[in-house]
C-alpha cells in the first residue's frame, strides 16, 4: 500500500510538477502579501487590534465554547471552501477563482501569523503555534493538492476543447475520489480546531499571563 502511494505521489510530480509549482507559488505569494500587509496598518487600527488582542488573552482562560455549534460553523465553511475548489475544477473559466481562493487562505494566515508575531513577539509566536498551526498544519496541505486537482483537470478539459479525442471520464472519477479524500482530511482539521485548538489557547494564554 505504501509502495503504490508512494509510486502514485511520484507519478503525479513527475506529470504535473507545474500545476504544483503554480498552486503552491499562489499560496506563498498570498503568506507573503498578508505578511507584508501589517506593515500597513495605520497606527491607530494597529493599536485597537493589539488591545482587542490583550482583552482575548485576559479572557481566554474563561471562554466557553459550543463544541456542537461551532464544529458546525467550521464543517460548513471548510466543506464549501473545498466544494468551490472542486466545481471550479470542472470550468476552464474557474482557475483564476480557484487561484483566488487559494491567495486569499496565504493571505490571510500570512496576515494573521505576521500580526501576532509584530505586536507580541515571542507571545505572539506562541499564540501562533497554539491558535493558528494545528488546524492549518492539516488543512492547508490538503486544500494545495485540492487546488493542483482542481488546476489538471481543469487543464485536461482545455485539452480536450482541442482534441476531441481526450478521454475525460476516468481522470473526472480520480478527481471526484481525490476532492473526497480532501474534504475527509480538512474534516480532521476541522475536528482539531474545535476540540484541540481552545484547549492550546486557554493553556497559552495562561501561561503567558
Amino acid at each position: 500500500m505504501l509502495k503504490s502511494l508512494r509510486g502514485f505521489w511520484g507519478n503525479s510530480l513527475r506529470y504535473s510538477w507545474p500545476a504544483y509549482l503554480i498552486v503552491v507559488g499562489v499560496f506563498a505569494f498570498g503568506i507573503i502579501t498578508g505578511a507584508m500587509g501589517v506593515k500597513g496598518i495605520p497606527f491607530e487600527q494597529a493599536q485597537e487590534l493589539t488591545t482587542y488582542l490583550e482583552q482575548f488573552l485576559q479572557q481566554a482562560g474563561m471562554m466557553e465554547v459550543d463544541n456542537t455549534g461551532a464544529l458546525r460553523d467550521v464543517m460548513y465553511n471548510d466543506l464549501v471552501l473545498i466544494l468551490e475548489v472542486y466545481l471550479l475544477g470542472l470550468t476552464v473559466i474557474g482557475i483564476p477563482v480557484m487561484l483566488g481562493i487559494i491567495f486569499t487562505r496565504g493571505f490571510v494566515l500570512g496576515y494573521c501569523v505576521a500580526f501576532l508575531t509584530n505586536s507580541k513577539s515571542l507571545q505572539g509566536m506562541a499564540l501562533t503555534c497554539a491558535a493558528i498551526l494545528p488546524q492549518n498544519i492539516i488543512l492547508v496541505p490538503a486544500l494545495l493538492m485540492g487546488g493542483v486537482a482542481s488546476l489538471c483537470f481543469a487543464l485536461l478539459l482545455v485539452k480536450r476543447f482541442y482534441n476531441s479525442k481526450t478521454v475525460i471520464w476516468p481522470s473526472f472519477v480520480i478527481y471526484s475520489g481525490l476532492m473526497c479524500l480532501v474534504l475527509a482530511v480538512s474534516a480532521g482539521a476541522g475536528l482539531v480546531e474545535v476540540y484541540l485548538t481552545p484547549l492550546l489557547v486557554k493553556l497559552t494564554a495562561a501561561y503567558l499571563l
